[in-house]
């Protein structure tokens, strides 16, 4: 693989990496203030669903965040690498030519 096919190779993992965290964000910690009033597993909430449904959906969202912000992050890593590879090759091949 050439050092411009590596480069741009990475170029794209990198934008897809972007792309990945710009709709789904990095994993961030719960930061809010205040105190939260738990409901009983058989409280009916909007659209006739219970808190264990709600709380399976909410796990299911949080999963599926988590696994998708550390793939755009994966992709970005995985670009600089790709892009510092092929920095590296094109240096060595212009070292290699000066000798």
């Amino acid at each position: 693989m050439t050092a411009v096919i590596l480069n741009q190779v990475g170029l794209v993992f990198g934008i897809l990496g972007v792309v990945v965290i710009f709709v789904w964000g990095p994993p961030v910690p719960n930061l809010e203030e205040g105190i939260s009033l738990g409901l009983e597993d058989e409280t009916p909430l909007s659209g006739g669903q219970t808190v264990p449904g709600h709380n399976k959906q909410v796990r299911r969202r949080r999963k599926k965040h988590r696994i998708l912000s550390g793939l755009g992050l994966a992709l970005l890593g995985l670009g600089f690498v790709c892009q510092f590879l092929a920095t590296l090759a094109r240096s060595i091949h212009v070292e290699g030519r000066a000798s």
